[in-house]
């Protein structure tokens, strides 16, 4: 098997074993992102110097001391590094180099792991994306707006990558591209240094190819400590019960019949499959105010990108259609809208916290379907703005195939701080085979419709 293959927790157990050195681990990536990366376009950045300085640094660090010792990150293009150019997606911030290292860049780098490059980002993690294409079939969307990251998780570029989420763009490329993607609680990740787009709603994560690995990287990127009030209480002091009976939601969410019949069957089949003691399903309809979550949603998004990008507005020849006709839209809403939007969501996470009294998880498809075709078409709605809007932790897990015979992801989701219920729980699942960890895959040209080629 190709290190390329190997998660990173097996990699680390590599390394423990001394049957590999990071040296080699690093130069496997390399090779892979020289092989396939013409083919996908997922990488924005990368530059083996800037590897090797960092692979000279941990040469003297004790492996143990280290939790990601040696393993290498992709680094979603918004995140901000000091030896590498942070563009966010935009002609108008090329070659720009901020000269430090975003929070959490930081905590990864003190664990010991190589942050490898940057990954293509949409225009400003928003919505534009028409370079990265999905490995499955290159004639459709990997999602946005972290497809480059989704991209070279799913194509064992990198073990482990970095995305973030403000509406779907860590859930839709996960499931489109067959991977894990986490969006941890709102907050539980620090965002200095990371491109602002929505003070509200803007919450970082991470792609993996297992659970252990989303569970390795939760660790090392997290904040820690009494200051973090809730963090210490629900994650820092989280004992595992392994006798826990879980008691589960399935939820059809307000876009439900917007998503295929075909993908609807097969979520209904995968949890007829689930046959566990511990696991307790019942069918569960979301709290009334769940019904107007997108529009408000929508309100709070477009307002805070006309005031963040403003400048860049006043210059938009080199800004796409799609983000001038949103902060266009923005510019319309009254700072009064904008503040009643923002009461209404902080009143409806605290009424959904209580209303989850009833259950330790949520579980419902991540994406309406498969991939759509074409590398800019919109979106078919689906609920992970919801679960972004209320602040919760989500785990998408690769779990169906659609018509097509490509990956569609489920959701699941916890109540807010419970990550480690989530992460549990999507273990849980791998154990009873009802999910597996996924392996590299390589694309084909045959997927390019012949314009494309």
């Amino acid at each position: 098997m190709n290190l390329t293959d190997y998660t990173a927790t097996e990699l680390l157990e590599q390394l423990r074993s001394k049957a590999i050195t990071p040296k080699e681990i690093a130069q496997s990536c390399i090779q892979r992102i020289r092989e396939i990366d013409p083919q996908v376009n997922a990488w924005e950045y990368f530059d083996e110097e800037a590897i090797e300085a960092q692979l000279t640094k941990i040469g003297g660090y004790a492996q143990e001391d280290y939790p990601l010792y040696g393993i290498p990150i992709g680094v979603k293009d918004i995140y901000n590094t000091f030896d590498m150019p942070t563009q966010m997606g935009s002609p108008l911030w090329r070659d720009f180099t901020p000269g430090n290292d975003a929070r959490l860049i930081h905590y990864l780098r003190r664990s010991g792991a190589i942050m490898l490059g940057k990954t293509v980002t949409a225009e400003f993690a928003v919505h534009y994306q028409d370079k990265t294409r999905n490995p499955h079939d290159l004639a459709r969307s990997p999602g946005t707006s972290s497809s480059g990251s989704a991209v070279a998780v799913a194509t064992g570029m990198v073990p482990l990558a970095l995305g973030s989420q403000t509406a779907g763009s860590i859930g839709r490329p996960a499931s489109y591209c067959g991977i894990y993607g986490f969006k941890p609680t709102f907050g539980v990740l620090p965002r200095i240094g990371v491109l602002k787009t929505t003070d509200s709603l803007d919450t970082l994560g991470f792609f993996s190819r297992s659970v252990e690995d989303l569970s390795l990287m939760f660790e090392a990127s997290r904040v820690h400590g009494e200051n973090y009030e809730f963090v210490h209480r629900y994650i820092d002091h989280y004992s595992p019960n392994p006798d826990k009976i879980y008691r589960i939601g399935i939820v059809k969410h307000p876009r439900w019949e917007e998503a295929s019949p075909y993908a609807k069957e097969q979520f209904a089949q995968w949890c007829e499959r689930i046959k566990d003691p511990r696991l307790k399903f019942e069918e569960v309809t979301l709290p009334p105010f769940c019904d107007t979550i997108h529009a408000t949603h929508q309100c709070i998004y477009d307002k805070s990108l006309a005031y963040y990008f403003k400048d860049e507005y006043a210059n938009h020849e080199l800004m796409s259609p799609i983000f001038y006709n949103i902060i266009q839209e923005g510019l319309t809403i009254s700072k009064e809208q904008y503040q009643e939007a923002l009461e209404k969501q902080s009143r409806e996470t605290r009424e959904f916290d209580t209303w989850m009294d009833s259950y330790d998880l949520l579980i419902t498809l991540a994406t309406a379907d498969e991939a759509p075709i074409g590398l800019t078409t919109p979106d078919i709605p689906d609920s992970n703005l919801i679960w972004t809007y209320l602040g919760l932790p989500i785990i998408t897990v690769p779990a169906l195939q659609g018509s097509n015979g490509l990956p569609i992801g489920i959701n699941l989701i916890a109540r807010k701080y419970h990550d480690k219920t989530l992460l549990e729980f999507a273990s849980l699942l791998e154990k009873i085979n009802i999910i597996r960890k996924t392996i590299s895959i390589t694309p084909k040209l045959e997927g390019l419709i012949p314009n494309e080629r």
